[in-house]
């Protein structure tokens, strides 16, 4: 499983930053349409997968999804450097609209298989190796990239990377199956009983269960909103295909190093010293600070490089935090 959530790591922090620098430097008009289409193709991918799970093995659906994303990434990479040029414009939307519902697809699967692996017990005791290996992964995946820049000269080269990547996470995933027994791994075992209350109406009739759908409905947009205009703004400031390459893996390497530390060394501090309810609103609040500190910004001082290279140095870096 560690090996499985290295390479799933690798794939998902190389496949993101290589669909969203080309995709920004070379088409950043069309990021409306974009987000649009990558959200419509989120939720038929887990409306897909939702529906094959209950009919399926898990197993079997795990290892036919991982190689339909490994014949979907080499097809990407074969028509975009070696097809028609005239197409390539539509590789890169359908890339870049392709990051979200992988990403959640290969998370569904690995996560999936982990709850089958282990039970209550032993997974609640191995959990958090487990997520800080992956998280690891991402991290040297994303300073990888331009550390290598010698290497791969054409961003869409990293692609081979994201197809090794999938293949080994494959393999694992191959090896599991055949070497280890998976629980619930028939849908014929679930329960008639759970099947009832996890139909999509009667879930809603729990207010635990609709407070988190508006949880996550709330966050969800204010991550849209932000994502948009931290896209928006990048391509404005790094300009150049490699510069802003190596900046999405410099921040996102970042990014998940925070996640990193803050998982390990603050978390179980401050929800043991101030409870679950300080700890939930933490996140909002500086949210809201940032927010509003960009809106301030940009409504005096402009949003734009020719309003003044200070002041959207200012307004970047609110958005960027």
């Amino acid at each position: 499983m560690l090996a499985t959530g290295f390479f799933f790591g690798t794939f998902i922090a190389t496949f993101q930053v290589t669909a969203e620098s080309l995709f920004l430097n070379q088409m950043s008009d069309q990021i409306n349409k974009a987000f649009l289409a990558s959200g419509i193709l989120g939720i038929l991918s887990t409306v897909i997968f939702s529906f094959f799970q209950s009919r399926v093995r898990f197993v079997s659906l795990t290892i036919s999804s991982i190689t339909v994303i490994v014949v979907i990434t080499s097809l990407i990479y074969y028509v975009y450097r070696f097809g028609d040029p005239s197409n390539q414009k539509y590789i890169l939307f359908l890339m870049y609209c392709l990051t979200g519902p992988v990403t959640a697809i290969l998370l569904l699967c690995y996560w999936g298989i982990f709850g089958r692996l282990f039970n209550f017990k032993q997974s609640k005791r191995i959990i958090g190796w487990i997520d800080t290996g992956q998280l690891i992964a991402i991290i040297m995946a994303n300073f990888f990239i331009p550390l290598t820049a010698i290497f791969f000269r054409d961003t869409s080269d990293y692609l081979i990377v994201c197809n090794i990547s999938i293949v080994a996470s494959l393999v694992f995933v191959i090896i599991i199956a055949s070497r280890f027994k998976l629980t619930k791994n028939d849908p014929r075992e679930f329960e008639i009983s759970v099947k009832r209350e996890t139909k999509f109406k009667e879930m809603f009739k729990d207010k635990y269960i609709v407070l988190m759908a508006w949880f996550l409905i709330t966050s969800m947009v204010t991550f849209i909103f932000n994502q948009y205009s931290f896209q928006t703004l990048i391509n404005q400031q790094y300009p150049a295909q490699r510069d802003l390459t190596n900046f999405l893996a410099y921040f996102n390497g970042t990014i998940y190093l925070l996640s990193l530390i803050m998982q390990t060394f603050v978390n179980d501090r401050i929800l043991g010293t101030y409870g679950m309810r300080v700890s939930l609103l933490i996140l909002p609040i500086v949210t809201c600070i940032f927010a509003l500190c960009s809106f301030i910004t940009s409504s005096f001082f402009g949003y734009s490089l020719e309003s003044g290279p200070e002041a959207f140095v200012f307004f970047f870096l609110f958005v960027f935090y």
